[in-house]
């Protein structure tokens, strides 16, 4: 339909301009004797990310008409959104969305333009998925998320333990950087046709 949903991984509030200001400051000034400015940055991002709780101090999702103007609905916020990562649309036209956020962080599902394919009362941006989002599964602070031609979720965990990615951490936890693969849930979407080139279409 030409609609674009961003993912806004600090969200649109105070606090997230902030964590970004303190992002920028940790790519310049040396703080803890790392010379890798990215890796400075990380430090600053990520626990950022991992500590934030769907509501307005938390991660967003931005929301564009296809004539570039922000939907009078946009930012989308709570409704199971810690730190949104990715965007996916099925074929119902409904969204998607992974959280690089923590382990208890689910993902989400939202309505999308088409509200006849939504529960009944429900407009464009309402959550279809409960208050924290599906969870389970195996999931990990996610990554990225897609829907497959058989209605089929795809979401990678990118991290299981991240201290243990960034920093210096004891032996027994030192090689839970990385996260466990791949989570699907099996035919929990509508099917879409793939690869997804313009509006989203059933197979």
């Amino acid at each position: 339909m030409g609609n674009v949903w961003v993912t806004n991984k600090l969200g649109s509030s105070e606090y997230g301009r902030v964590k970004q200001l303190e992002i920028l400051a940790a790519m310049k000034i040396n703080f803890d004797n790392d010379p890798d400015a990215l890796n400075r940055a990380g430090k600053v991002l990520v626990p950022a990310l991992a500590a934030q709780k769907p509501g307005w101090d938390g991660g967003s999702i931005a929301v564009f008409r296809p004539d570039g103007t922000e939907a009078p609905f946009s930012p989308v916020y709570g409704k199971g959104i810690y730190a949104p990562w990715a965007a996916s649309v099925d074929g119902n036209d409904n969204v998607w969305i992974s959280n690089l956020s923590n382990a208890s962080a689910g993902i989400v599902e939202l309505c999308g333009f088409r509200t006849e394919n939504c529960p009944p009362g429900m407009k464009t941006g309402d959550a279809i998925s409960p208050p924290g989002g599906y969870v389970g599964g195996g999931l990990q602070m996610q990554v990225d998320i897609g829907i497959g031609p058989a209605g089929d979720v795809w979401v990678t965990n990118n991290w299981q333990y991240y201290p243990a990615a960034l920093d210096k951490v004891d032996e027994a936890p030192s090689t839970l950087g990385g996260g466990q693969g791949v989570v699907v849930f099996y035919g929990m979407a509508k099917p879409v046709r793939t690869p997804l080139i313009g509006p989203p279409r059933q197979p």
